[in-house]
């Protein structure tokens, strides 16, 4: 079996065959994105409660729906936001749930939010529940006015359109739309005249209702009729809503709704949203692409579309293009295949300098078969080409001919032996099926914690140990089959292969002999290096995730509590004035009132119904573009509206995070919360490091307040709610009956006109009715009170918003950075800024760390979680491959010390301890082990080696040094364009694991085998002899007087040391028997 594939050409050619058009017809399905896909745990719950002060809306709506939602197990963060009139309720799962799990307890949510729907109190609307975790779109189309004539209407209506046709796209998830008008029919209503006929606002909708003939009217059934019964007067146009009768006398003269009101159609005023794009009015269109779809392909259809739709768009509207995600997609991926095809140069180039023509002919023949063989099992997998995936190709690179060196290399030696060939491949291929399996399997366990790590960070880089783990095991099938077949056909026996330095190979022979003879100084030196590195770790800086190079950034506003959306549009297009007279913009859209349409998924969402907050997303000319004008615009915003909260952000590669430093200030009084609050903000605005500082808990807008006379508002035989109804139906409005157009549906609202609306003393002037006012009016009675007869206004300071996390009410103080500056060090300054200043907490109050911080924090848990499993799995492939534990320990010290030189690489190149330098670092761990594997092996198989001769330990390592040095270099050689590539993310990853891997071969030649020399080193016994014995000693004086001192045998060297010692156990068994 071992040569069965040397003699059996026609199976090494089809596993060829087979890997190859697996491989290739893989690569032309797979899916292709840029980035990977990141599993949803987040929902969000918004609930509207017009009219509503925060403290209400906390107590009536989010606490019962937080209560509701406490009691699913697999929710694990509730935060929410309680403004005026609105709840928003954010839920966070437990990161370790699978795909099915979730999907599930999404509907054990939806059901808690209905049951908590239950307890409402009258006026709040039905909770808008959403689990989409769209975090960012394929692409984002804006369709603008092009002149300020053209009504939005218009631009709805066609966006509209254009997403329906968007729709109908193979593959295509979701197609939403952003600054969308709602469009209504407004009656607007004269108040004095609807008073002296004794209607309200209410009872105007309710006659609206009644009036409409959409209704049902039964069925025409008979045993050979079955007709539909429909009536008139249905409400399909203006003119016929103006016809519906409000009033009539006993004589049959009417009062109609238009002898009161004025009808019109539009936009409702305010709006609950707006979009801005290129500086004109607009309609966002964000299209959202199915995951593992080709996204260049997919993109070309929407291209095809948009194309295909142009002669339809109408006069006045464009469309425009603002983001395609196939771009950057095609420019990454490009970007990481020429870092690839460098390596794989620089690899095979290393081979034939090392091994040779003939031998690096055929381990560059692993190359393009094991990454197509990889290819397939992406495929298999469902695991898309994307950055991650094929990073994880790039990591694999320098490991996969690894085991296709070490096996050419033994062939060779082999045959060098004079050894046949078929012998050759058969003795090699069981001399190393078991190392190699057992490098492969440490290598692979050392990746697995990347694979086991959950949430949106395992989603992010675990397809860089997959894509690893899968390479490293068709490496080891390849080179178990079908490389041993090609080194016994291709190899030629007797000649020298690769650079010959026989002098440098003598002089590392007597280093490596001089080593094992003085094996205490040896590892004592070699420990030098890890303990420089474990000494280093305290000045590695932490991190969480670096940022991206890449030309776009997003720019937060937040105005102060109360400010209109009309006056927040109003700043937003200045900004948006400053932003396109700066060189070097391409493209800007805003959303104003909500989160918008994200063009890269850590920009954190969830805002919604805000009418101070706006969004922009910036696209420049390049990346270099982007990252000057972060910091300039910071200044210059900050400058220019200092009444506004403006931030200006880069972008992070990872998971989502809010703000790189935020401290979470936690107890029940929000007014203390608000002090607190604010003091730390002023502190941290102070720090040369900090650029904007933000507090959810601040002082709110002014609130009109009306102190009822409730002894008044009694004798009139009304009560609390009824007042507060008819200002409520007033002011704002009530809906009721609606206007078919087409397919379209248009609420009719009907309320007061606006000069009574915007105008303290219109509202004062405000008609109540009282009851039976439709009566009282008929005889000639007026019936109504002035408002101001019942109340008077009280201007008081009102809470702008209440937050709470898991039950608790916070103060969440958020810090922005200048780009450049590590959070964590930024982190530490705030600390010691906090301390210094004598910031300190009430009882009853805490502190907490979230932002940066606190997102390493869980996932370096949850990455560490695995790792005493993955030790044990270790552990148990070392044991039963060397079946010794002795040699298990020197391997595992071996994997200590690997980690302790990715720290000194780190150290060196002054990159900091990220997430993605404790994947290099755990990565390292796994591949600096292999050398040793293959030195004990080797050692362990010698028997002079075994029964520690020196010389034979030093000829083993010394053998095994050409494939070590090979694998070492060719490891660096693939890890080397990462590390050149630049950018924050790539090269600490690739220096820890390359770095680990160089230094490392320190380890592997002068600390095994003289940890293998002291554990395996024989002790000496003096030989006594006593005359009793039965085995008698020769005489061997004569020869040595003849002979000469000089060829006197020594005790410790080759056959006359095994001679004495075999004399000397016959002498102690012949003694045991005696007794």
């Amino acid at each position: 079996m071992r040569s069965l594939t040397f003699r059996q050409p026609r199976l090494v050619a089809l596993i060829l065959l087979v890997l190859i058009s697996a491989g290739l017809s893989s690569f032309l399905s797979l899916g292709r994105q840029e980035d990977p896909t990141i599993t949803n745990l987040f929902a969000t719950v918004t609930t509207q409660f017009p009219g509503a002060d925060p403290a209400r809306v906390e107590t009536l709506v989010t606490a019962e729906i937080e209560e509701e939602l406490r009691t699913i197990p697999e929710v694990d963060i509730i935060t929410s936001v309680s403004r005026s009139g609105v709840s928003v309720v954010s839920i966070e799962l437990l990161q370790t749930l699978d795909a099915a799990t979730i999907e599930q307890v999404w509907s054990e949510a939806r059901d808690a939010v209905e049951a908590a729907r239950r307890t409402f109190p009258v006026g709040v609307q039905a909770p808008d529940f959403n689990a989409e975790g769209i975090s960012a779109y394929s692409a984002v189309i804006a369709v603008t006015a092009d002149h300020d004539t053209v009504p939005l209407t218009i631009a709805h209506a066609h966006a509209d359109a254009l997403g329906d046709r968007l729709r109908a796209i193979p593959a295509t998830r979701a197609v939403d739309l952003f600054g969308v008008p709602e469009d209504e029919v407004l009656v607007t209503i004269d108040a004095q005249a609807a008073a002296s006929l004794g209607l309200t606002a209410q009872d105007i909708s309710r006659l609206i209702i009644g009036a409409d003939g959409k209704v049902q009217a039964g069925r025409l059934q008979s045993t050979d009729v079955d007709l539909t019964i429909n009536i008139s007067g249905a409400i399909e146009a203006l003119d016929r809503l103006g016809e519906v009768v409000v009033r009539q006398n006993p004589a049959g003269a009417t009062v109609t709704l238009a002898d009161i009101a004025v009808i019109t159609r539009g936009m409702r005023e305010p709006a609950a949203e707006l979009a801005i794009a290129n500086g004109r009015p607009a309609i966002l269109v964000g299209v959202l692409a199915q995951d593992g779809v080709q996204i260049d392909r997919w993109m070309s259809f929407v291209r095809d579309e948009l194309g295909a739709g142009a002669d339809q768009v109408p006069v006045g509207l464009s469309e425009t293009l603002m983001f395609d995600q196939s771009t950057y997609t095609a420019d990454r991926l490009a970007e990481v295949g020429t870092n690839m095809a460098i390596g794989v140069t620089l690899v095979v180039a290393v081979l034939f300098i090392t091994l040779g023509a003939r031998a690096a002919a055929i381990v560059a023949l692993v190359l393009p078969v094991v990454s197509l063989a990889t290819l397939a099992s992406m495929n298999f997998i469902g695991l898309p080409i994307h950055q991650m995936s094929v990073t994880g190709l790039i990591v694999a690179l320098g490991l996969l001919v690894d085991a296709a060196i070490v096996m050419v290399d033994e062939v060779r030696q082999r045959l060098a032996k004079g050894m046949a060939r078929i012998d050759a491949v058969g003795d090699a291929t069981g001399r190393l099926a078991a190392p190699l399996l057992a490098s492969t399997v440490t290598t692979a366990l050392s990746f697995t914690p990347m694979i086991l790590l959950p949430g949106p960070a395992g989603d992010f880089v675990g397809s860089i140990a997959i894509a690893v783990v899968l390479m490293l095991f068709w490496s080891l099938f390849v080179a178990l089959t079908v490389t041993p077949a090609l080194a016994g056909w291709v190899l030629i026996c007797g000649v020298a292969c690769g650079c010959q330095l026989p002098r440098l190979g003598r002089a590392f022979l007597g280093l490596i002999g001089l080593a094992v003879r003085n094996p205490i100084r040896s590892i004592a030196l070699s420990l030098t290096l890890p303990i420089l590195g474990f000494a280093a770790f305290p000045t590695l800086t932490a991190q969480f995730f670096p940022g991206v190079e890449r030309d776009q950034f997003y720019i937060e506003m937040d105005m102060p509590p109360g400010t209109a959306i009309v006056e927040t549009a109003s700043i937003a297009r200045e900004v948006d004035s400053i932003l396109s007279a700066q060189a070097g913009i391409d493209r800007v859209y805003w959303s104003i009132g909500q989160s918008g349409p994200a063009f890269y998924y850590d920009i954190t969402g969830g805002r919604a119904s805000e009418p101070a907050y706006a969004l922009a997303m910036e696209i420049t000319d390049t990346a270099a573009d982007a990252a000057s004008m972060v910091t300039v615009l910071q200044a210059q915003l900050e400058t220019t509206y200092p009444d506004a909260r403006i931030i200006v952000r880069d972008l992070v590669q990872g998971p989502p995070v809010a703000a790189p430093i935020e401290v979470r200030l936690v107890g029940p009084d929000l007014e203390v919360l608000r002090v607190l609050g604010g003091d730390a903000r002023a502190i941290l605005a102070d720090l040369p490091l900090v650029t904007q500082v933000r507090a959810g808990v601040v002082s709110g807008a002014p609130q009109l307040r009306y102190q009822i006379d409730e002894n008044a508002v009694r004798l009139l035989g009304l009560n609390l709610t009824d007042v507060a109804a008819q200002l409520e139906a007033g002011l704002v409005g009530v809906t009721g009956g609606s206007l078919v157009e087409g397919t379209d549906q248009l609420p009719v609202r009907v309320r007061l006109n606006d000069g009574l609306r915007g105008d303290l003393e219109g509202i004062s002037d405000l008609p109540i009715l009282v009851p039976n006012a439709g009566s009282l009016s008929g005889s000639g009675v007026l019936p109504i009170v002035p408002f101001s007869e019942l109340a008077t206004p009280v201007l008081e300071p009102a809470e702008s918003v209440i937050t709470r996390r898991n039950g608790e009410r916070i103060n969440t103080v958020q810090a922005f950075i200048v780009p450049g500056v590590l959070p964590e060090e930024a982190l530490q300054m705030a600390l010691s800024a906090l301390d210094a200043r004598g910031f300190e907490m009430p009882i009853g109050y805490r502190v907490e760390l979230g932002g940066d911080s606190d997102a390493r924090s869980d996932t370096v848990g949850n990455l560490l979680a695995s790792v005493g499993l993955i030790v044990t799995l270790t552990i148990a492939t070392i044991v039963l491959t060397f079946n010794s534990f002795r040699l298990t320990v020197i391997a595992l010290v071996v994997c200590v010390l690997s980690a302790g030189l990715s720290m000194l690489s780190l150290a060196l190149m002054q990159y900091p301890f990220g997430i993605n330098a404790i994947i290099g670092v755990i990565g390292s761990i796994g591949v600096s082990i292999n050398a040793a594997i293959i030195i004990l092996t080797g050692l362990k198989a010698n028997p002079d080696a075994a029964a520690g001769a020196t010389k034979a330990i030093a000829d083993v390592v010394t053998g095994s040094s050409r494939h070590i040095t090979s694998t070492t270099i060719t490891t660096f050689g693939g890890f080397l364009p990462l590390i050149l590539a630049g950018g924050g993310f790539w090269p600490p990853f690739a220096v820890a694991i390359a770095g680990g891997v160089m230094f490392s071969a320190v380890i592997s030649f002068f600390f095994t085998p003289a940890a293998f020399t002291l554990l395996y080193r024989k002790k000496r016994e003096p030989l006594i002899l006593a005359k009793s014995d039965a085995v008698p000693m020769p005489d061997v004086s004569p020869r040595i007087a003849a002979e000469g001192p000089q060829h006197h045998p020594s005790p410790w060297r080759g056959d006359s040391m095994l001679h004495y010692l075999s004399i000397g156990r016959l002498q102690m068994r012949n003694r045991a028997l005696a007794h």
